[in-house]
């Protein structure tokens, strides 16, 4: 226990500067600029070239668990841990987030890393498949950065081994490459898609590509934004579609949400982005945004239109989700904000929601966080009126700069009805969280509850009432799944094939944080302590392993199972 009381301490201490870090503050106690806006310099991102990090290791499942610390947490015991780091190698897993799927009878768990490691899985054993992990390509002299999140596509139709299609970028290491990749399951690299840069803006694709059809031909097509701010649409060869990239005007952080709207050949783009004065006109004229936009972007006749949007006063780094809240059946995007702008202006501490076939607000929305939301908000039915709710987390902030959000030590996750009525909000112990929320029946019902991490630990939440779950609390540091292991993902929760521990459901949290503080970072596997007999409403970051962004589970008619997933197997008594 004195060992991992070290290690604990070891995490605690540098949370704080990791969490500076995050919201822009150097390891010196400088401030720094994000990759954002054209005519603002990235000098923190600009340096020279340094050599190119070594491949991480393979993943070895340890034998002996970690163990809680905090005598009340009854969560169970993982079940495996992978390392994604040992020695002197960089392995380390800070924004991307493990992303799960199901083929041929296996589940597969994968994630990025910022040594620029692709990292394949069997998520009943933890061991690597054969030809994993893959290094992401790189010029000589350049540094290889994922920070996006992996998407599990089927580019070769359905009954084919699926891809992975992942980007490079990164604020945490510096000279990355802007770029995607896609791999088959057997490691070998399919294409690799490298984007340029706008001038006075660092390269780099943090945005996690979406998979869908937006061109209405049956055939999958990757989509994701840039910090070049272009948005590029490529098909299963890696090759821009015609009208593509679309100039965005601005950088883009936030990941693509991708949704077919009735009455139209292919899904549409909803995304948000960063704006520095781009001209648009409405009802009061013509004007300048600066601030954020979020739009939903259409594919019509080899050219991209944008059918509606909105211009926010603070940055959109969010990630829209796209699903029906409350009572009504038209489908909404649900979007959050970022921290750019200082001081904070009004639209920052805020979730926004608007109709997908129109752009026109939903009555009740946007509403009031305690800090910016920069998380991609979740949606799903988490108490007994059986209707959608929107759970999204938040910075914790006591002034209008994200110093004070620093200073908080917290953050915070709450759920919204689909009215925008608050139903709850629950305080996290870290701050300056940029985890999203996950959404699955932790305790047997039929409802939905709540996994999120902080930079403190992974915390299981009451998703009617936002109450600590398993012994965890909001008052103990240590109180929390696997505390002091940095969470700034979502973790991935999936049914896994097959009988016994290592099968049913489980959630999958891959944890440790930058390079910079040198602490290993984990994948580790928890068997869920009662096994849920519905499918999880929102079982992974952006919703599904393809990534578009949608909540199908809320979805009228039939409640469809997520793309990708296993399908859902009522467990026999006891299992």
């Amino acid at each position: 226990m004195g060992i991992l009381r070290s290690r604990l301490a070891r995490r605690i201490a540098t949370a704080s500067l990791l969490a500076a870090s995050a919201a822009g503050v150097a390891l010196d106690g400088t401030a720094v600029a994000a990759p954002h806006l054209a005519h603002r310099t990235t000098t923190h991102l600009q340096r020279s070239p340094s050599p190119r990090p070594p491949a991480g290791p393979r993943l070895t499942a340890l034998a002996v668990p970690a163990q809680h610390i905090a005598p009340s947490v009854s969560w169970p015991r993982p079940e495996w841990v992978s390392p994604t780091v040992t020695g002197t190698s960089i392995g380390y897993v800070a924004q991307s987030s493990p992303t799960v799927a199901t083929y041929d009878g296996r589940t597969i768990v994968t994630v990025g890393a910022e040594n620029g490691d692709v990292y394949v899985a069997d998520a009943a054993t933890g061991k690597e498949l054969p030809g994993w992990p893959q290094q992401m390509a790189a010029p000589p002299g350049a540094s290889v950065a994922i920070e996006s999140s992996p998407a599990v596509a089927w580019l070769d139709g359905p009954d084919a081994p699926p891809s992975i299609v992942v980007g490079s970028g990164s604020t945490w290491v510096p000279d990355s490459v802007g770029e995607v990749e896609a791999f088959r399951l057997d490691g070998a690299r399919r294409w690799v898609f490298r984007v340029g840069a706008a001038p006075h803006t660092a390269i780099g694709v943090i945005s996690s590509p979406a998979i869908g059809d937006i061109t209405g031909s049956g055939r999958p097509d990757v989509v994701f934004g840039s910090w070049n701010h272009d948005i590029y649409a490529l098909d299963s060869a890696g090759k821009v579609l015609p009208g593509f990239p679309y100039d965005n005007a601005d950088t883009i952080w936030s990941s693509p949400a991708l949704y077919h709207l009735p009455g139209h050949k292919g899904e549409d783009i909803f995304l948000g982005s960063d704006a520095s004065g781009r001209v648009f006109t409405d009802a009061a004229g013509r004007q300048r945004c600066v601030g954020g936009f979020v739009g939903d972007y259409r594919y019509v006749d080899h050219t991209v239109r944008r059918a509606w949007f909105h211009c926010e006063n603070q940055s959109i780094w969010s990630s829209p989700a796209i699903g029906v809240i409350g009572s009504s059946t038209r489908p909404v995007v649900v979007v959050g904000t970022s921290f750019y702008y200082q001081p904070f202006p009004s639209d920052t501490d805020k979730v926004f929601a608007f109709y997908a076939d129109s752009g026109a607000p939903v009555p009740g929305w946007p509403v009031s966080t305690r800090g910016p939301a920069l998380g991609s908000p979740a949606i799903g039915v988490v108490n007994s009126s059986g209707q959608p709710a929107v759970v999204e987390t938040s910075w914790v902030c006591d002034a209008s700069d994200r110093v004070s959000c620093l200073a908080s030590g917290h953050s915070a996750v709450g759920a919204w009805s689909g009215s925008g009525r608050p139903l709850w909000s629950q305080t996290l112990i870290g701050p300056t969280d940029l985890a999203s929320p996950v959404l699955v029946p932790l305790r047997g019902a039929s409802t939905d509850d709540v996994l999120v991490g902080s930079p403190n630990g992974l915390y299981p939440l009451d998703g009617a009432t936002g109450a600590y779950l398993y012994g965890t609390n909001g008052t103990n540091q240590f109180a929390a799944v696997n505390p002091g292991c940095r969470v700034f993902n979502s973790v991935a929760v999936a049914d896994v094939p097959g009988t016994g521990p290592a099968g049913g459901w489980h959630a999958f949290e891959a944890c440790g944080g930058p390079r910079a503080f040198a602490d290993p970072g984990e994948i580790v596997d928890y068997r869920l302590p009662v096994q849920p007999s519905t499918q999880a409403a929102w079982p992974m970051f952006r919703g599904g392993p393809e990534h578009d962004g949608v909540a199908f589970t809320s979805m009228p008619g039939p409640k469809a199972s997520v793309p990708g997933s296993s399908p859902v197997v009522t467990p026999a008594p006891g299992g």
